[in-house]
């Protein structure tokens, strides 16, 4: 953790973000620039929209904001738009629905390149094979189809390498088409 300069953030849930933080609350990257989405950043930050959120929903928030809290401040936390390049070879481009900012993370070098896509695809076992089908979790269900099928379209007609946190292992591969729908095909693992 101490040599990690910069984090990008997909999105700001628990199982993304709460890495960011140890059990006290103290950063984990004590020198880390932390780079989320303006729209991500700004709906999980919102009193508002956590006062209308519904109580079972309202955890997440505070988990958000906890998880920021310690790279707070604009020399630590840097917030983008839609598509911005962080560093020459790491580009972020909008992918929203599953939340507002939902990201994500395209890291190029020479020729070769990785779409890091976050929860593009949340639940692997179905929604390949049904890419209109939604999740609880999605905040925005149409968006998070919406943005589902521009990408699954993009990364299989491109045949684009691709990682997410919820594929089966190793989690990078390719998307190919199938039927009607998807399929992962993982990337041959060796160690």
């Amino acid at each position: 953790p101490a040599d990690i300069d910069l984090v990008v953030l997909t999105h700001m849930h628990p199982d993304h973000a709460n890495g960011l933080v140890d059990p006290a609350g103290a950063a984990v990257f004590g020198k880390a620039h932390l780079a989320v989405a303006e729209a991500e950043y700004g709906f999980w930050t919102d009193d508002g929209i956590l006062s209308q959120a519904p109580a079972g929903v309202q955890p997440f928030f505070h988990m958000a904001r906890a998880a920021v809290k310690p790279y707070a401040g604009p020399d630590r936390i840097s917030r983008f738009g839609k598509e911005a390049e962080i560093i020459p070879g790491i580009r972020v481009l909008a992918a929203p629905g599953h939340t507002p900012g939902h990201s994500m993370v395209e890291v190029t070098s020479g020729t070769d390149r990785l779409l890091i896509w976050g929860d593009i695809v949340h639940a692997a076992s179905l929604q390949f094979a049904k890419p209109d089908w939604a999740i609880n979790f999605d905040t925005d269900q149409q968006a998070a189809i919406a943005s589902r099928k521009r990408v699954l379209d993009q990364v299989a007609a491109d045949r684009v390498l691709i990682a997410g946190a919820h594929l089966a292992f190793p989690g990078i591969g390719h998307v190919g088409r199938a039927g009607e729908g998807y399929e992962f095909v993982p990337a041959f693992w060796q160690s």
